[in-house]
């Protein structure tokens, strides 16, 4: 990903798609200094590279200490240091790579938070009260306790009681890991979950076939709460229900058998779509898919089998 850095303070501005630099509120990188003009100059990755262009600033913006004129685009390359009105201000791009799908907080300063997998928890990993989630038609979501919307570029939006701006660039969002194993492209719709209980069901292990081809998710806690789902979606599919009904659990019912606390199953839901993620399944997050106005959650998955062992 491209990232500028001051190069006096060390500071480091992690860049967007479309990079504004100035004193204006909108920047994304705010200079609070009068010989900055408010929108001073702009940085855009555009096809194979960074573009920089000056806005009509005031004083004017330099590369490696010489003026480019207002409006013509200067394509810019590690190394390249950039001075915005006054050598006070000069910047050096230590990477010059693309960007990468990122969402800005704006209550303070505060580093961007980065998609893995496709998947980003809000505020946090360890407090996932909202995800912003690639969808399976390759749009992105976001998905809040009430409600899952669609996310544009640029798009503000408040999580958990903050606000933060969706910066995605115009390219296909990179693997998080080593993808399906001999290169094939697996989808949730794709799977079949095969799950492995003892009888204290204790111990639960799944494995996801696709084809031939097997990856063993292990045993983990988290898959208990897989194990529940798949059986409401088996049972609900024996008594002939529609298949858009079939498995879905209020989340209440989930919390009780499970006996945890809400915020624990969010984190828990979070950690099962990374896990799939992980693996490489292009819409890891449908591997529970929610109802948020009705507060029900089910197993994405409809090809499933439960063994005891």
């Amino acid at each position: 990903m491209g990232i500028l850095r001051h190069t006096r303070t060390g500071a480091q501005s992690v860049l967007e798609p479309e990079h504004l630099v100035g004193r204006s509120a909108r920047a994304s990188l705010q200079v609070d200094e009068s010989y900055v003009s408010g929108a001073h100059a702009t940085l855009r990755w555009v096809q194979n590279g960074w573009e920089l262009k000056d806005l009509g600033s005031r004083n004017g913006t330099f590369v490696d200490d010489v003026p480019i004129k207002p409006g013509h685009a200067f394509w810019l390359s590690q190394g390249n240091r950039i001075s915005f009105g006054s050598v006070e201000q000069t910047w050096e791009i230590i990477d010059d790579s693309p960007p990468k799908v990122m969402v800005v907080p704006l209550d303070g300063p505060a580093a961007p938070l980065f998609a893995e997998g496709d998947i980003l928890a809000l505020p946090s990993q360890d407090d996932p009260q909202a995800m912003v989630f690639r969808a399976s038609d390759g749009t992105w979501c976001l998905e809040r306790e009430d409600e899952i919307v669609p996310l544009s570029s640029n798009e503000l939006f408040e999580a958990a009681g903050r606000h933060f701006r969706f910066s995605c660039p115009d390219l296909v969002a990179e693997t998080w890991t080593h993808g399906w194993p001999g290169g094939a492209t697996a989808a949730i719709a794709t799977l079949h979950l095969v799950f492995r209980a003892s009888k204290d069901e204790e111990f639960v292990e799944i494995e996801a076939v696709l084809g031939r081809r097997t990856e063993s998710l292990g045993s983990r806690l988290h898959n208990y709460l897989l194990l529940l789902l798949a059986r409401r979606r088996i049972d609900d599919k024996a008594r002939n229900l529609p298949d858009t009904s079939c498995g879905w659990v209020y989340q209440d019912e989930l919390v009780d058998a499970l006996r945890i606390s809400p915020e624990h199953l969010n984190i828990d839901i979070f950690r099962i779509r990374r896990q799939f993620a992980s693996l490489g399944v292009s819409d890891a997050a449908n591997i529970v898919e929610r109802r948020p106005r009705t507060k029900q959650v089910r197993i994405g998955v409809a090809s499933l089998s439960v063994r005891t062992v």
